[in-house]
């Protein structure tokens, strides 16, 4: 093939994290079948294996549909994907975290997606956390990005089981991540790529938001599925307070969607009693979750309502109850981890410190007691709930938002 004219660059953009490179490298040879492609190493000038193992690993891999562009110092994610991009003359773009592994079939879903909707601006895979045996194992990390107040990002319905109705829906997007993202080259080039001025964060919202600007928008395509380990570059979240500041100065035309995007999929918007934005199960569909479990008390039909329903509060409560009395302490501990997570709460996170107490962990106990002491001291802070209140009615326009936030104050003025 002309690896000048491929159909797709796939530009991964490297500082040092060899192994990880190196897994990557290998599901890419493995799974991606069925489109023509290059791929485009830019590297960061890393310090460890990478510039020696790089280049003949990719040769060997890929022959000439692979290039390694060595840069003469960290010049960071945005800089070092721009000139990958520059140096693609691909249709399509496809920017990739080296901490990522591909699965069988995941690229022609993301292709097809592209060509069915002319529409679409972008699209990226469903990411999900590696089989690592920790409680993220195989659940979301990345649906899409949801903004709100604030504004606020988050993945959407992070830690859900892959099987969830919600997660194998496509729906229309105003940011996806760049750590797995196909975009038409002409559309990324017109933009000038990733603004220069990020350090390793939110160069992605940037994009999108340009693009949402111009009426255009992206979707995440479930069909197609990639491991994502998160976080592994040091120094990942070094600039984040810099990166945000300097995105609200260029896009201040952000809209929030979140309530829009959760209401579709049945669920709502709610606050903590220490006034954070959280997704919750509205009270009549868990009643109804309760009646079911009810009428099949067995612990097979709870882990499968679970499954049906991760935002099920009381469900983790009657899972944790149940792998005590069965003497299951690390199974209750695990399941109280995984409720503070999905459904955060004041007992929740009680719940899982007393839990871990008989754990053999006492850093991490120790540090889970420090964020508890601060949530309790945030709520028992009347005046700093109050001024935190006043700055999310300033910041939202979202009627939503500011109906669940006035119900969190009217009961938190009961108690």
């Amino acid at each position: 093939m002309d690896t000048q004219h491929a159909d797709i660059s796939i530009i991964i953009p490297v500082w040092n994290n060899w192994e990880m490179t190196k897994a990557c490298l290998h599901s890419l040879h493995q799974h991606t079948h069925g489109v023509t492609y290059h791929v485009i190493l830019v590297d960061n000038a890393s310090t460890d294996d990478t510039s020696r193992e790089a280049p003949a690993l990719g040769t060997s891999l890929f022959g000439e549909s692979f290039t390694y562009l060595s840069l003469p110092e960290n010049l960071g994610f945005a800089k070092a994907c721009n000139q990958g991009a520059w140096a693609s003359k691909s249709k399509y773009l496809f920017f990739l975290n080296n901490d990522t592994t591909v699965t069988p079939g995941w690229l022609p879903p993301l292709v097809s997606a592209m060509h069915e909707d002319k529409r679409l601006a972008g699209v990226g895979p469903l990411l999900l956390f590696p089989e690592d045996g920790s409680v993220r194992a195989g659940r979301v990390q990345h649906l899409g990005i949801t903004i709100s107040h604030g504004p606020e990002f988050r993945h959407l319905y992070e830690l859900f089981p892959p099987s969830h109705p919600a997660v194998q829906k496509r729906r229309k997007l105003n940011v996806i991540t760049a750590a797995a993202l196909l975009i038409p080259a002409a559309l990324f080039k017109a933009e000038n790529g990733f603004h220069e001025g990020f350090v390793n964060g939110m160069e992605d919202v940037d994009l999108c938001c340009r693009v949402a600007r111009r009426g255009g928008y992206f979707s995440v395509i479930p069909d197609s599925v990639i491991h994502h380990h998160t976080g592994c570059t040091a120094g990942r979240f070094d600039r984040e307070a810099d990166n945000l500041r300097l995105l609200l100065q260029r896009c201040r035309d952000m809209h929030e969607d979140i309530n829009a995007l959760v209401v579709e999929d049945g669920f709502e918007l709610d606050f903590t009693p220490w006034l954070d934005s959280i997704v919750k199960l509205p009270d009549a569909s868990a009643a109804q979750l309760k009646q079911q479990y009810q009428d099949n008390p067995t612990q097979e039909h709870l882990n499968s309502l679970l499954t049906t329903e991760p935002l099920w509060d009381e469900g983790y409560v009657l899972l944790v109850n149940q792998a005590l009395i069965d003497g299951d302490l690390g199974k209750a501990t695990i399941t109280a981890y995984l409720r503070s997570l999905l459904c955060p709460s004041l007992a929740a996170y009680q719940n899982y410190i007393h839990l871990m107490k008989g754990c053999d962990n006492p850093d991490l106990i120790k540090k889970n007691e420090t964020m508890l002491t601060a949530i309790e001291n945030a709520i028992a802070d009347r005046q700093g709930l109050a001024k935190k209140a006043q700055d999310i009615m300033k910041s939202t326009r979202n009627s939503a938002t500011l109906e669940a936030l006035k119900k969190t104050m009217a009961k938190s003025s009961a108690d």
